[in-house]
């Protein structure tokens, strides 16, 4: 029996082809016992200013050393407040569309208690959003499963490991992926890549900026509409060995 896994680190108010990824999955590994990337999509992520320019929303972190593991990474305590401010620039921004009513009562319950590591915060957040979208892989987090390795070689057994027939990957995953051709084929896993085409949508002025978090998206067209985009994706194209 086909059992797709997607194996990808947790970040902070994902775009569109996260959850399109997460579709497709009955397994979904959030990716967090590897090393925490500065300046990455695992603490921000982009809204839309009044100018129509992108943005960053950001979760500030404490300084910690930098082979810290994205499970390891704490939020600082030195702004009580920043969750209520991403809130009120949340509001800010998108508090015109006619579905943002609806993302904010998903996001408030956590943002308005958030845990103190940002891997929690971010799958809190994610789980959330995927809940109302009616996604519901099998979620697993890779630091409580008892598989290790380094790139490739993590991949790959953290895939057998979960029982994985095919794994969906970003396409960004390319580089380091193909080497792992044959350990894929002697561990009887097929991969592929996402090809999946960002949707346009009435983003509340003519220019369309690609790429953004996805509440933007789901404040501006709503959960129904969006969970419909995630489904009319292009077929990935199958990688063999």
């Amino acid at each position: 029996m086909k059992r797709t896994a997607v194996i990808t680190q947790p970040t902070y108010l994902p775009w569109l082809g996260y959850f399109e990824q997460m579709r497709r999955a009955d397994v979904f590994v959030f990716l967090d016992s590897v090393q925490f990337e500065r300046r990455s999509w695992q603490c921000r992520n982009r809204l839309l200013d009044d100018r129509g320019e992108p943005e960053w929303l950001t979760v500030p972190l404490k300084h910690q050393p930098r082979e810290t593991a994205i499970r390891d990474i704490l939020i600082t305590t030195d702004r009580a407040d920043w969750a209520q401010d991403h809130l009120r620039l949340l509001q800010a921004r998108l508090g015109s569309a006619p579905h943002f009513a609806a993302v904010r009562d998903v996001l408030a319950p956590v943002l308005l208690a958030p845990p103190p590591l940002l891997a929690d915060l971010n799958i809190a957040l994610i789980r959330a959003l995927a809940a109302r979208l009616g996604l519901a892989p099998e979620f697993l987090r890779s630091s409580e499963l008892p598989v290790t390795g380094a790139k490739a070689d993590l991949i790959v057994n953290l895939a057998k490991h979960v029982g994985t027939t095919d794994y969906y990957s970003a396409a960004g995953s390319a580089a380091y992926l193909d080497e792992a051709r044959d350990q894929f084929a002697a561990a009887h896993i097929d991969y592929s890549y996402q090809t999946w085409e960002h949707p346009r949508y009435p983003q509340g002025r003519e220019a369309f900026v690609r790429h953004l978090s996805a509440v933007d998206a789901l404040s501006w067209i709503g959960f129904d509409a969006v969970a419909g985009l995630l489904h009319a994706g292009a077929v990935p194209q199958l990688q063999t060995a």
